[in-house]
């Protein structure tokens, strides 16, 4: 490749773009500080990277003289300049002494990283083009306008800094009246806007690549929708794919991230934050007009193409096209770790040598210098389920949370280790079936399999059944478990309302020993598959649930071979007794 790439910014990003660019012989030169992260890795020599400041104007035209593209690994850049070099290019002078004006690209486009520097005409943007995002306004930095706004939209509501403002710096939640004037204080001399408060579940991510200069959505290609779990505003782990989130709420999150980034102008790779919301809408937090930290995982998930490939093949405009618009993960689950710095510079040590000694880690370092609440590295765990790669990385965490410094926001919500996500939904028509439902709760315990148990009654609460057996997937379950008596309907309407697996429990009731129940649930109708065990017999459904979930989790199958190894030992050591007392001394025991 005979272009040179030009780099505003030489942190992590862009020693993970350079690290990327050195295996297509791609020329990278860097515009930042000496000794930053890429520079330290790059081994450009001709042309030369260059000391400065990326936002000085003075230093960017001499960078654009050395280079064919520009890019940015980080959006905090001098727009007007970039404007100026993409529309009438930058000054150089021939070996011959005559000045001539040099053409350089500028991707993305100076328009798109302008609209996106400022969350405000980001979110006006996006609204105009259809893309949903929470209710905002420009304010004045007085008392009066706040409350005007907490009045209108209610508190809580987010203040936010329009400008530079990066993991939780520039926000300040307003919770009531009597915030205000602290919240002014902490963001004074600063453009403002607030936020209504977007009441959600869950934080998701999409990254995007644009191949097209003008906006277009059939120009982008989205990656896997991924789960993004932060602590005091710092982005801590992303769990690709999204967790408990349904297949047609991971390609909603697709398309509306597509059409948020076919709005925009330029080529690259794009970072797209979302909000699920409590009634499962969707809306965008923020786009980032570069490689993304909920995008690291894609360079082992997605090897082939990871971000920053993608951000060097569609800036150079060598991107190969996707009809599906999607680009696929190579591995069933990935979980992608920041790490911060400590309390102490060597507190990452004894992370490290845990992360190297752990199977299926993968280690990424940043060359930086160890501080509190900087990010010095990531940890990527591949997994063949997601349950095995919680299982592989929870000790990584707690070694994580031991280290890490100036850690403030400590609630268990933010905790995948004391939240994991429940994979089982056992649900009862009556609490009158919990009893003959106990022993197969007691084994997914025993297997360490996650569920919830409740009560949906097909004739009592129907609402209320339908909902939860339309809800299973999207909240994360994988398998469902339905105990009944008498007509025994509630397995069936489950299976008519989900696509899932539906184990039904007939229960022997007051009359005719369970027989109607287990009837009723082996008679479904084409198409409305539902599994019967025994009568009673909870123990065989919570091993077929169980035995479902292994087809795709290596560690869970393990357990149930060991399950049945030792029921066989039981069974050979009572054989074993009783051959060698006999049976009368056998049945005084």
């Amino acid at each position: 490749m005979d272009r040179t790439i030009g780099l505003l910014g030489g942190g992590q990003l862009g020693r993970m773009l350079v690290r990327e660019a050195d295996q297509f012989g791609i020329r990278v030169v860097i515009l930042d500080a000496e000794n930053s992260p890429a520079k330290q890795i790059s081994g450009t020599l001709e042309p030369k990277h260059i000391n400065g400041s990326f936002t000085d104007p003075k230093k960017i035209r001499e960078l654009a003289r050395q280079v064919d593209v520009l890019t940015v690994e980080i959006e905090h850049v001098d727009t007007e300049v970039l404007e100026e070099i993409s529309e009438r290019g930058v000054e150089v002078t021939g070996n011959d002494g005559k000045k001539s004006m040099k053409r350089v690209e500028v991707q993305p486009s100076w328009k798109t990283i302008r609209i996106i520097q400022d969350k405000f005409l980001q979110k006006g943007h996006l609204e105009k083009n259809g893309v949903p995002t929470a209710v905002s306004e420009s304010l004045e930095s007085t008392e009066e306008a706040l409350s005007i706004f907490g009045e209108k939209y209610g508190f809580p509501y987010m203040l936010k800094a329009r400008k530079d403002a990066y993991d939780g710096r520039g926000n300040y939640p307003v919770r009531s009246a009597s915030d205000i004037p602290e919240a002014l204080n902490t963001l004074q001399s600063r453009a403002l806007y607030a936020e209504k408060w977007a009441t959600f579940k869950k934080e998701l991510a999409v990254m995007v690549v644009k191949t097209s200069d003008s906006p277009g959505v059939d120009a982008t290609t989205a990656y896997p929708t991924v789960e993004t779990i932060h602590e005091d505003s710092i982005c801590k782990l992303v769990y690709a794919p999204a967790r408990g989130t349904s297949t047609r709420l991971q390609k909603q999150a697709q398309d509306i991230a597509r059409k948020a980034v076919g709005s925009l102008w330029g080529k690259g790779v794009f970072g797209v934050e979302l909000f699920l919301m409590d009634d499962d809408s969707l809306v965008v937090n923020e786009i980032a007009p570069r490689p993304h930290n909920s995008g690291h995982y894609t360079i082992e998930a997605c090897a082939g193409i990871s971000q920053y490939r993608a951000q060097l093949l569609s800036i150079l405009g060598i991107m190969p096209s996707f009809p599906s618009h999607t680009i696929s993960a190579d591995f069933p689950a990935t979980i992608m770790l920041n790490i911060l710095g400590g309390a102490t510079k060597p507190a990452h040590n004894e992370l490290l040598r845990q992360t190297i000694a752990t199977p299926k880690a993968s280690l990424h370092l940043y060359g930086k210098e160890s501080k509190p609440a900087r990010k010095i590295g990531h940890i990527t765990i591949k997994a063949s389920s997601m349950r095995e790669a919680e299982n592989i990385i929870a000790p990584l965490i707690k070694t994580v949370d031991g280290i890490r410094a100036e850690r403030t926001d400590s609630s268990p919500v933010n905790s995948p280790i004391s939240s994991p996500q429940k994979l089982v939904l056992v649900t009862m028509g009556s609490d009158s079936d919990l009893p003959v439902l106990a022993p197969g709760l007691a084994l997914l315990k025993e297997l360490n399999i996650p569920y919830q148990e409740t009560i949906t009654s097909a004739h009592r609460t129907p609402k209320r059944m339908i909902e939860y057996a339309e809800n299973a997937a999207s909240n994360g379950f994988k398998v469902i478990i339905a105990a009944a008596g008498g007509a025994a309907h509630l397995p069936g309407m489950i299976a008519s309302s989900t696509t899932l697996p539906v184990i039904g429990v007939p229960v022997k009731a007051s009359t005719l020993d369970g027989v109607d129940s287990l009837y009723s649930i082996v008679q479904m109708p084409r198409g409305v598959p539902v599994a019967a065990v025994a009568i009673n017999n909870s123990i065989n459904a919570a091993l077929l649930a169980a035995r479902i979930l292994a087809t795709s989790d290596p560690v869970l199958f393990e357990r149930l071979e060991k399950y049945a190894q030792d029921m066989e030992d039981g069974v050979i050591v009572k054989a074993e007794r009783l051959e060698e007392i006999g049976f009368e001394a056998y049945g005084k025991k």
